[in-house]
């Protein structure tokens, strides 16, 4: 008789960034980590990272109280930046994280 094993479970949105951030350096407190319903737009427009040279990702949360969550989750247990936001926009499902630069906003200067 066979036995079918279940595939390996899928990391959880915090374990995938603290992995990513460690593939990319470390150093947590270098990292930006945020929440909103555009990232692209957010990393783009407003934290000017150069999408070939700065290190980010993006994860998708099932809602916008499972993403806010992981990212003071992981803010609070790993350090790094942030901001904190006192309303909830729904559509804000969308983690992301990007290394700081000198030329990203917040930088490292």
């Amino acid at each position: 008789m066979s036995t079918v094993q279940a595939p390996p479970a899928r990391p959880s949105p915090a374990e995938r960034i603290t992995q990513f951030i460690e593939r990319n350096g470390g150093d947590h407190k270098r990292w930006f980590i945020g929440v909103t319903c555009n990232p692209r737009e957010q990393l783009i427009c407003e934290h000017c990272i150069n999408s070939t040279r700065d290190p980010f990702l993006i994860i998708g949360c099932d809602t916008a109280d499972e993403a806010r969550r992981v990212e003071y989750s992981l803010r609070k247990k790993l350090g790094g930046w942030g901001k904190r936001f006192d309303g909830l926009d729904p559509a804000a499902i969308f983690v992301y994280t990007f290394r700081l630069s000198s030329a990203t906003v917040p930088n490292l200067t």
